[in-house]
């Protein structure tokens, strides 16, 4: 196995479930298992809750809302890295991982893998008989150079400078809204080529985390009805956020900011959605939405593509002319790539992977963590990878009788669903949607049966979607009763309506058996 976060921890895991009597070995380029997010500044905040992001197999948070706005529902600072500390304790972990340990190259060897790794600068060789490679999306930033400005070592420590931020993902928006701060004294510019889909941490219903009014009956519509609902809905929730507010109120309801700040940040809100390059669930979304509020008080400044090389001169955001900025410092900040290619000298791609994690013609390589959700969270995605990687491995799930032909048109069908997405780099996923998948061929998916009643499947339909929910030796149906419901009566009513007329509307295209006889 490669690499020791998350990922790496929770197929650890399942791997010695699935495979008491194997011999794990986990090789870790840190010295930790707190992975590339468990060691933040002491301001960061997560943007998805500490209840969907948990592991099945170790809860330790309810779907509730605290009495502080953002101080029990997301991590903060290291609070990810304390949780996955403790779960490696919690199943003695540690002791299959070799720190310090980074596999440089991964070749086939006959029917097994051949490793080369360094450990304090010595070079060794350690063959198995199958390999996770656990290293995730983060593994490497995508490269940026040639630019004559100098780009900021350590962005987060940059203080009193003009500085520009490249890049519209949650990572960029994160810097920047960091560096806007007043106490910095930084002028800080965020440089998008593109809108950006973003998405509220707490939602202006009920004013709880965008994550709780997530349920299962929302997401059983298929996503061309969620993109027609979505959209519609998206855009009344941000011309109209303060009436929602009023509508069902809550504690957040009387945002902070003067008038003219509410009214700024609503139009670059609509400006970025407008500009997005496609449709709701078919790019990703940003919930680092802090950023917007730091445009709104204009302690940040959105600008276009640079004009040319020198990167002095921008675009402004809506093409309507230039700014000349001359920064100080460039933050780059233009994503990820998996760094498969390096790893194998270009002879293992993402596409060649069933479901994104196990691989068609060579059954003893898998990836753990590669999939980045349209909205949702990696870590708890990864799980149901481990534990269905894990059941391939021990045998106790099969692949397609033609996995290579299923999965090439399951390429082909990702494609097209995403036509702004480099998949070739990028696994994209709905995260429910994708771990039913997943779910359903390991055998857990909830149903109306499984979970013993009709009445405890209703109100599974309508609390916090999660992926404790899934039926195994982990599920809960206890916490289920006790969790509290979010989404207003009136938006389940009219979701359920939604559901019959399209119901309805279907049985009557279905051509009757007469018919067919005839």
């Amino acid at each position: 196995m490669i690499g020791a976060g998350s990922s790496g921890l929770v197929t650890l895991k399942y791997l010695r479930d699935a495979l008491p009597n194997a011999e794990l070995l986990c090789f870790e380029g840190g010295d930790s298992v707190r992975g590339c997010w468990g060691n933040q500044r002491p301001d960061f905040v997560s943007t998805s809750t500490k209840y969907t992001t948990q592991f099945s197999c170790f809860r330790r948070w309810p779907a509730t809302v605290g009495e502080h706005a953002t101080a029990e529902e997301f991590f903060h600072g290291g609070e990810f890295g304390d949780y996955l500390d403790a779960f490696a304790d919690r199943f003695g972990l540690r002791r299959s991982i070799r720190f310090g340990s980074r596999v440089q190259r991964l070749a086939r060897s006959n029917d097994r893998w051949k490793l080369t790794v360094v450990c304090n600068d010595t070079q060794g060789i350690e063959l198995c008989d199958a390999v996770f490679v656990c290293t995730g999306l983060a593994a490497q930033p995508v490269p940026f150079s040639g630019a004559p400005i100098p780009i900021a070592p350590d962005p987060e420590a940059v203080r009193g400078a003009r500085v520009v931020v490249i890049g519209g993902g949650e990572s960029a928006t994160d810097i920047a809204a960091h560096l806007a701060k007043a106490e910095h004294g930084n002028e800080v510019y965020l440089s998008l080529r593109s809108g950006v889909r973003v998405s509220p941490r707490y939602h202006p219903i009920r004013g709880v985390p965008s994550d709780f009014l997530r349920n299962r009956l929302l997401l059983s519509f298929d996503r061309e009805i969620r993109n027609r609902i979505g959209e519609r809905f998206v855009t009344f929730r941000i011309r109209w956020k303060r009436l929602l507010g009023t509508l069902f109120p809550h504690r957040g309801a009387s945002r902070r900011g003067t008038a003219s700040t509410r009214s700024l940040r609503r139009d670059w809100d609509l400006k970025l959605k407008a500009r997005a390059k496609d449709r709701l669930f078919n790019v990703f979304h940003n919930k680092s939405d802090d950023f917007l509020d730091a445009v709104a008080e204009q302690r940040l400044r959105i600008v276009g593509p640079a004009i040319d090389d020198r990167w002095n001169e921008y675009y402004d955001f809506d093409r309507a002319g230039t700014q000349r900025v001359e920064p100080d410092l460039l933050v780059w900040s233009g994503g990820y790539r998996s760094g498969l290619d390096e790893l194998t000298g270009g002879t293992v791609a993402m596409r060649d992977f069933y479901h994104g994690c196990v691989h068609t013609s060579l059954p003893n390589l898998f990836l753990i963590g590669f999939a980045r959700p349209i909205i949702g969270n990696i870590p708890s995605i990864a799980e149901l990878q481990a534990r269905y990687a894990a059941a391939v491995l021990a045998g106790a799930i099969r692949l397609p009788e033609d996995p290579m032909v299923v999965q090439a048109h399951a390429w082909e069908e990702l494609r097209h669903a995403y036509p702004t997405i480099d998949v070739d780099n990028v696994y994209p996923v709905e995260q429910f949607p994708y771990c039913d998948t997943l779910a359903r061929e390991i055998g857990i998916m909830p149903t109306a049966q499984s979970v013993g009643s009709r009445r405890l499947w209703r109100k599974l339909m309508l609390v916090p979607a999660s992926t404790t929910h899934y039926v195994d030796e982990y599920f809960d149906a206890n916490a289920i009763v006790q969790q509290k419901v979010y989404s207003p009566a009136l938006v389940t009513a009219l979701l359920r309506i939604i559901r019959a007329r399209l119901a309805l509307r279907r049985r009557l295209r279905r051509p009757s058996y007469r018919a067919l006889r005839s």
